[in-house]
């Protein structure tokens, strides 16, 4: 099951030669605030799809959806640069960025463009696709055209999601499609049962059209009322969104972050649990930052019986280097973590 088992963060935002050189099946990423939780899901997510350069303009990486030219200057200082291991492989990401004049500019298809502005130069090492199968792209970007140049062929690339902290459903597009196809797999009862952890006299999910004709999903109560899910408190909504993109990252990785957000830590347990069935019914890695130590106590009675599928890791400040390390707990250490201020706060 494990995708992703190492990684290091070499130059992304504030992590300068941040390592985790063990990942588990599940993995929480603890701290303090702004020591780098957030960017080390962004930055594992970014690895995961080195294929696409597009991604580095992906709002997520971004943490913004203004239009730029320049993706890295947001993400590094010079090279952006990430490493990890994945499937047993070895593969290394690094990015750079050049303004290009505009007299260099060419013509593309024999057609003049706008002006090139920059130059994003991707280099991809440890692929199994043929070294010397370059691709070059064009990208429609504020005030130009960006081209993006050395990239390895296109790879498929593995279902990765990241799950942010939102309270509410994009219930007109992506949602609808992710929940349909839950459904169309027969996953539908899993569903309600999951939300029934939380809101027990849901007895349906339903998506229904309101007078502007925008679809909408539904919760069917015991007796009989339909009420908008995003009515129902963020727990409800959480809950709902975790399980379906745990469910469209299958055969992939789960990102996480802050897992237990808008969720009373009296279900954590039972919540957890239902995530370690999804991961090995959907072969899912999970990567999760938290703010709880409920639940990372919640995570570790899920995983009691293997602890060696649990990972804990601690992000902190190296007052002496000035850089952020990881201290992690798995197996025999566990058990140790559940006693220890990890100032997650």
């Amino acid at each position: 099951m494990i995708h992703l088992s190492s990684f290091e963060a070499v130059h992304y935002r504030g992590l300068n030669g941040l390592s985790i050189p063990r990942l588990s099946a599940a993995n929480l990423v603890t701290g303090a605030n702004g020591v780098g939780k957030t960017a080390l899901l962004e930055a594992m997510w970014l690895f995961m799809g080195r294929h696409s350069p597009m991604l580095l303009w992906n709002k997520n990486i971004q943490r913004s959806g203004n239009p730029v030219v320049d993706p890295v200057s947001r993400l590094s200082h010079g090279v952006l640069e990430l490493h990890g291991v994945e499937n047993g492989t070895e593969h290394r990401l690094a990015s750079t960025f050049e303004h290009v004049p505009a007299a260099d500019t060419p013509a593309v298809d024999g057609y003049a463009t706008h002006p090139i502005v920059g130059r994003l130069d991707t280099h991809i090492d440890g692929s199994v696709v043929d070294r010397d199968g370059g691709v070059d792209g064009l990208h429609q970007a504020y005030g130009g055209t960006v081209r993006y140049v050395n990239p390895k062929a296109p790879a498929q690339r593995p279902n990765c999601f990241i799950e942010g902290t939102k309270y509410h459903l994009d219930a007109s597009g992506s949602y609808l499609q992710y929940y349909s196809e839950i459904v169309r797999d027969a996953g539908k009862d899993e569903l309600r049962s999951a939300l029934n952890v939380i809101l027990p006299n849901v007895s349906d999910i339903e998506i229904l059209m309101d007078e502007a004709q925008t679809s909408y999903l539904s919760a069917v109560t015991a007796d009989g009322r339909q009420l908008p899910l995003d009515d129902l408190g963020g727990g409800v909504v959480r809950l709902f969104r975790l399980m379906l993109s745990c469910y469209m990252s299958r055969n992939g990785i789960l990102f996480a972050d802050e897992i237990e957000n808008g969720i009373h830590h009296s279900t954590l347990t039972e919540i957890w649990r239902r995530i370690r069935r999804w991961m090995t019914e959907w072969n899912v890695q999970v990567v999760a930052t938290t703010h709880s130590n409920e639940c990372i106590a919640a995570a570790m009675t899920a995983f009691e019986d293997a602890p060696h599928d649990l990972s804990i890791h601690k992000l902190f400040l190296n007052r002496e280097t000035a850089g952020v390390e990881a201290a992690t707990f798995n197996g025999k250490t566990i058990e140790g973590a559940r006693d220890l201020n990890l100032e997650v706060r």
